[in-house]
Formats: C-alpha cells, sequence, structure tokens
C-alpha cells in the first residue's frame, strides 16, 4: 500500500526539512517520504516544546526512530513562557526552527503532515470564529516554503497505511481535551457531520480553488487600491469608505502585512481598524502595532 502523496512540486534529488513530532501523521508521511521519494534528502525537525510529561520520551522516540530510519535529526528543546499564548508561542518556535533549517541544510522546502482533516477542521474553525473568504480557503498546498504533501489525503487513509505497514508512532494525550476548540470539533462536531453527509471534508475541498481565485482577486484589487491610495502621508479615507467591506477588509490586511511583516490575528482587530478609518474625528486613533497607531486626520489616517 501506498500512501497518498502530492510531491510532484519537490525536484528530484532535493533536500527537504520534514517536521517530525512523533505523532501518527508525522510518523506517515516520514515513512511514506523514505519509501515513495528514495531520491530525497531528508531532514527530520522535532522541536520538544516541554509541555506535557511525556515530550522528553516523545523526542527519545523520534531520535530512536529516525536512527533506524537512518534519517539525520536536528532538534530544538526551547523554554516555554509562563504566559501569553502558549500555541501561538509553540508555532512560532516551530516555524523558525524549520526556517533555519532550510537555510542551514539548502533544503528546498518545509515538510508538514498537515492532512485533508486538519484542513476541515481549520476551516470550521475559522468559520464559528467569524471568518473571511481567506479562512473558507482552508490551506494552501503550497505557501511560500511551507509544502503539505498529505492536504488531499484522509485520516482514514492515514490510519490504514500505519496499520499495514506498522510504523510506530507516539499518541499525544492532549488531543482528546475537549478544552481546546480544535479537539471539540474533531471529536464532537465532525463525526456527527460525517455521519449526516457523507465525505463532506473531500467534497468542500473541491470548492477551494474557487475560495483560493476569489481570495486572489480581492488581494488584487486591494493591492492595486494601494498603489493609488496610500502614500507617505498615509490612506485616503475619502476613497476608501466607497468600498464594501470585503474590499476594505483585504486592504487593511495588506497594508498591516506591508508596514509589519506579520499577518493580522483576528476579525475584531480588523473591524476595528475600519471603524476607525470610517468613523474617527481627526487626531484619534487607535492600536495598530506595539506603540504604532494608526492616527486619523481629515483627509488620511496614518501609521505613527
Amino acid at each position: 500500500m501506498k500512501l497518498t502523496l502530492q510531491t510532484k512540486l519537490i525536484p528530484k534529488d532535493a533536500t527537504v526539512i520534514a517536521g517530525v513530532s512523533g505523532g501518527r501523521d508525522s510518523m506517515a508521511l516520514t515513512y511514506a517520504l523514505r519509501a515513495q521519494r528514495p531520491d530525497l534528502k531528508i531532514v527530520a525537525a522535532h522541536v520538544n516544546h516541554g509541555l506535557r510529561p511525556s515530550s522528553k520520551s516523545d523526542a527519545d522516540f523520534v531520535k530512536g526512530m529516525m536512527i533506524r530510519w537512518e534519517i539525520p535529526l536536528e532538534t530544538l528543546a526551547p523554554k516555554p513562557p509562563q504566559d501569553g499564548n502558549i500555541e501561538e508561542w509553540g508555532r512560532n518556535k516551530r516555524y523558525e526552527f524549520f526556517t533555519k533549517l532550510l537555510k542551514k541544510h539548502h533544503a528546498t522546502f518545509i515538510i508538514t503532515a498537515h492532512h485533508q482533516n486538519d484542513d476541515f477542521e481549520s476551516m470550521l474553525l475559522h468559520f464559528v470564529r467569524g471568518t473571511r473568504v481567506k479562512g473558507l480557503s482552508g490551506m494552501q498546498l503550497l505557501r511560500e516554503n511551507i509544502l503539505r504533501p498529505l492536504l488531499y489525503t484522509s485520516r482514514a487513509e492515514i490510519d490504514a497505511y500505519i496499520s499495514v505497514h506498522e510504523i510506530p508512532y507516539r499518541d499525544d494525550p492532549t488531543n482528546e481535551d475537549p478544552m481546546y476548540s480544535r479537539n471539540f470539533l474533531r471529536n464532537k462536531v465532525v463525526p456527527v457531520l460525517n455521519h449526516m453527509y457523507p465525505g463532506l471534508a473531500e467534497k468542500w475541498q473541491k470548492q477551494k480553488p474557487y475560495w483560493f481565485e476569489l481570495q486572489a482577486m480581492l488581494e488584487e484589487s486591494a493591492q492595486n487600491f494601494l498603489n493609488e491610495f496610500l502614500t507617505a502621508d498615509g490612506l485616503s479615507r475619502q476613497a476608501y469608505k466607497k468600498l464594501g467591506f470585503p474590499l476594505r477588509a483585504t486592504i487593511l490586511e495588506l497594508w498591516y502585512k506591508k508596514s509589519t511583516g506579520k499577518m493580522v490575528e483576528d476579525s475584531a482587530t480588523l473591524e476595528r481598524w475600519d471603524n476607525a478609518l470610517l468613523t474617527f474625528t481627526p487626531r484619534k486613533k487607535t492600536e495598530w502595532d506595539g506603540k504604532k497607531f494608526l492616527v486619523m486626520s481629515k483627509e488620511r489616517g496614518r501609521i505613527n
């Protein structure tokens, strides 16, 4: 049995950085890459976040399996913060590490084990939290240098592959904790949806080209607007007010990324900035990023 992998984008004999947590998905992907693309040089990357009692034994397991499979392994064990968003901290640390390894090993891609069910769950999370077109699009197969070869592969196929090839893996007990929104959707909501609408995730994924194309159209229009109406003096409020909210929101996303290099974290932030540009009186301001503010004049909004 072979696992369905989207690896046509990976050149022959390329080096790739594969994130290996030790869980079933990453172990299945690493095993399949090794078996189905023997031309690749795989460098495994494991981050021990130190957030669970089993973190150390998970790291030891990954180390042992990579030795067994003759795959070089890079590891990182950052010190967890005392407060703040732990999930965001963990994600940022992983991708910072992966990016460093990408340069160190002159690799072509960072490979992650996100699969069809992850994609569908992410879309649902965006939907229930309040989303725009981008959230309904789900994950991209390739985003910058991050490739997700399992994105169109179901969890059921991965489970079958693990069983047939007797691939060892480690379970993460936190995946069963309903306190986390994703776990609640995965374990309580998605099974009901699949019972009522079999194959729902696959059917939704077939719509992804539509949502991606719509998002691309919005971003192109937003960029054209910024090129014309964003100057050193700020953004034209008069021109901005004439637009519909989907385009205004996209303009704000691109403007924020242009000025900070970061993505907007939530819809509420976009709505706050939008309200400021539409309604604030001159000299009134709202937080933009860190110590920077979006400050109004009669004609323009600018970042100070």
